[in-house]
């Protein structure tokens, strides 16, 4: 059996409420709905963080089977899956006038399918679809030899998800590793090359133009059904050139940074021994580490 849910009539965040069951699409009934399980709807659809049903059923009746009645969730559920029910049923409404019609709500900011567009309220066009991002600066790699190359996760309702390596290319590997401060990208992988994933699959088909600042700058779907599996997930492989370069930096500004106190002008000052040794050795210690840091980068590149 294979699950799935969607709004229709309205948009992706507002309609009338269908399941996927058994091959078919069909209506859920509101008797003894709570907002609670509107809510938990709407976060399940990835809509947002509130919701309303629509009592006007402006969004038309449905055709299918009703297939769940006397749906019931909690604050502990973020599927409509975990909630308690009726069994499945192809006839669990009395009438169409029982089918559930919810509008969805929420604050954050959204990835749109099409050309790039954000709002507030995920007011995207009909052809668009959407995502909610709340913790839009939540990126990592993992899997790799370091910070810097691994399978990309991102994090959303609370959980660390994967990426599907559809349209998968070095432009949205730029992206990632300028994002996560370690330079242009070397190679965008595919097909699990750090190994598979344990969480949701968030995303997939994302096209960016390279150029972009985030990754939730570029279009992209999320990914709703089982069109992705972890043999899937994408991964990349970063140059770390950013990286390395503050960490030199960072060291030559402690080299040659002094807090020696100041002398009034009129008196000699006389630096004594001890400071010049450490200054030389300073500047000794940085050039070892540029060296090392050459080194690092020409091994990488011969090992690709």
């Amino acid at each position: 059996e294979f699950l799935d849910l969607r709004l229709v009539n309205g948009n992706d965040c507002a309609g009338r409420l269908e399941v996927f069951y058994n091959g078919t699409w069909g209506s859920i009934c509101s008797n003894h709905m709570s907002q609670l399980t509107a809510i938990t709807a709407c976060k399940h659809l990835n809509c947002g963080d509130g919701g309303e049903i629509d009592k006007d059923f402006k969004y038309g009746r449905g055709s299918g089977p009703t297939w769940l009645d006397h749906i019931d969730c909690n604050k502990q559920h973020s599927s409509l899956w975990h909630c308690q029910s009726d069994p499945w049923d192809p006839q669990s409404c009395d009438n169409r006038a029982e089918e559930t019609h919810i509008s969805c709500t929420g604050n954050y900011k959204c990835v749109c399918t099409g050309p790039p567009k954000h709002t507030e309220t995920c007011a995207c066009i009909s052809t668009q679809k959407c995502v909610f991002f709340a913790d839009r600066e939540k990126l990592r790699v993992v899997g790799g030899e370091d910070v810097c190359s691994g399978r990309v996760e991102i994090w959303n309702q609370g959980s660390w998800g994967t990426i599907c390596d559809d349209s998968w290319d070095i432009a949205d590997a730029n992206v990632v590793c300028r994002q996560l401060g370690c330079g242009s990208a070397v190679s965008a992988l595919s097909e699990a090359a750090f190994g598979e994933g344990t969480g949701p699959i968030w995303l997939e088909k994302i096209h960016c133009k390279g150029t972009e600042l985030s990754l939730w700058d570029c279009p992209s779907k999320p990914l709703f059904g089982k069109n992705c599996d972890h043999k899937e997930d994408a991964a990349v492989d970063c140059s770390e050139e950013q990286l390395l370069d503050h960490l030199i930096l960072h060291l030559l500004l402690l080299c040659f940074h002094s807090d020696l106190p100041r002398q009034p002008e009129t008196q000699n000052v006389r630096i004594s021994a001890p400071v010049i040794v450490c200054v030389i050795l300073g500047a000794l210690l940085c050039l070892v580490l540029a060296i090392l840091a050459g080194q690092i980068r020409s091994a990488r590149a011969q090992k690709r």
